[in-house]
């Protein structure tokens, strides 16, 4: 089920608040906490899933977290996931399964 425009919008507007927060916490020398990394790990993965480019900020913060972990994260999708590495866009969110479990 794919889901309305209007809710889509929403979740493109919350992820760009909650990476602008994200972003904040990195540029002071802050800690991000883990549900926020976990909520943007969840919404990257699903604009990931419905073929929906990341808003900019998502891309940063993702990338600038990724880097802090030592990972590498996969480029958002603009075009169909065709082209996606899903094996390592899987074991990427799989580390914040793994630190949210703990």
């Amino acid at each position: 089920m794919t889901p309305s425009h209007e809710r889509l919008s929403e979740v493109l507007r919350l992820c760009t608040v909650l990476s602008d927060r994200a972003l904040d916490a990195l540029i002071t020398g802050g800690a991000v906490p883990a549900e926020q990394t976990i909520a943007l790990a969840k919404a990257a993965r699903l604009l990931q899933d419905l073929d929906v480019e990341w808003p900019p900020l998502l891309t940063h913060v993702m990338h600038e977290l990724a880097d802090k972990d030592g990972r590498s994260v996969p480029e958002p999708a603009a075009e169909p996931s065709d082209g996606v590495d899903l094996q390592g866009l899987t074991r990427f969110f799989a580390g914040f399964r793994t630190k949210e479990q703990q």
